[in-house]
């Protein structure tokens, strides 16, 4: 007879491509409330670039205004890559969605700065559902 077995929580991997250091902070703060987070800061579209593939990333926060690469460019991008292309992405910006769309960048997930933590909060435990629980059929 087999045991059911628990699966243990997979810690979900939150990657924050953000150069403004008060966000950086306070989206910090935010992730050491939920002990199954973990956070990857990139303070530069480039690094974000070349990392970002290997980390396994379940969510992608993405700033608009990037040194080295800016967030438009780095999300083309990133909806190119195998690795990264299903991942959702949170757009941060302080642009108006009409100049996103006049940059080329049609994102469906858009947090508008000033935004508060709750809805930064809301929309990441929303994105990062974790599966029911489901435990394996007894065999006989």
């Amino acid at each position: 007879m087999a045991v059911p077995v628990q699966k243990a929580k997979k810690t979900k991997v939150i990657a924050l491509v953000e150069d403004d250091p008060r966000l950086i902070e306070m989206v910090q703060a935010v992730i050491a409330t939920i002990s199954s987070w973990q956070l990857h800061v990139f303070p530069d579209g480039q690094e974000a670039r070349e990392q970002l593939p290997g980390i396994g990333a379940d969510l992608i926060l993405l700033d608009v205004g990037l040194p080295n690469l800016d967030g438009v460019s780095l999300y083309r991008i990133l909806r190119g890559h195998s690795q990264t292309r299903h991942i959702p992405i949170i757009v941060i910006t302080g642009s108006y969605e009409w100049e996103l769309h006049r940059m080329g960048l049609h994102t469906g997930l858009m947090l508008r700065k000033p935004f508060s933590v709750q809805e930064l909060l809301f929309l990441m435990r929303a994105l990062l559902a974790e599966e029911p629980e489901q435990a394996e059929p007894a065999q006989g």
